[in-house]
């Protein structure tokens, strides 16, 4: 009896309870991914690859984009104002401060050279044109 008192109950083993244990792992569509900054959503349409970085109080002059074959990289830095005031404390600090780089294999083959980048309310929006496919070309076999 005692035994089986002392077990671990299976029942805290929920989402919550892994959220609470493991903050820096998150679930996407059932798969657990370890979490980064910033966070990013990366999706295909038809024409383009879009990628969405979120990046509130962020400089846009302070972050690096650059596609290279398939990879797209984005790199930056965050710095948190500093407080003036000589009286105030700080107890807990959790937003993230320092370097970041992102380095994403791109999902298809793109044209880097028309990519555009767009940063509007702490979301930095990429968006890369998929290049153009190759027609197949009819050769016509002569005979000699």
């Amino acid at each position: 009896m005692i035994s089986n008192m002392l077990r671990f109950p299976l029942s805290m083993l929920d989402d919550d309870m892994e959220r609470w244990l493991y903050p820096e792992v998150i679930r996407d569509r059932g798969r657990r991914i370890q979490a980064s900054y910033p966070p990013i959503n990366l999706g295909t349409t038809d024409q383009s690859v879009e990628v969405y970085l979120f990046v509130p109080g962020m400089n846009p002059d302070a972050l690096d984009v650059v596609i290279e074959k398939s990879l797209l990289s984005i790199a930056g830095e965050r710095q948190i104002p500093e407080v003036e005031s000589e009286e105030s404390v700080s107890y807990r600090q959790e937003r993230f401060e320092g370097r970041f780089r992102r380095v994403i294999t791109l999902p298809e083959e793109v044209d880097a050279d028309k990519a555009e980048a767009i940063y509007r309310d702490g979301v930095l929006h990429i968006s890369i044109p998929k290049q153009s496919e190759i027609q197949p070309r009819q050769i016509k076999v002569s005979v000699e």
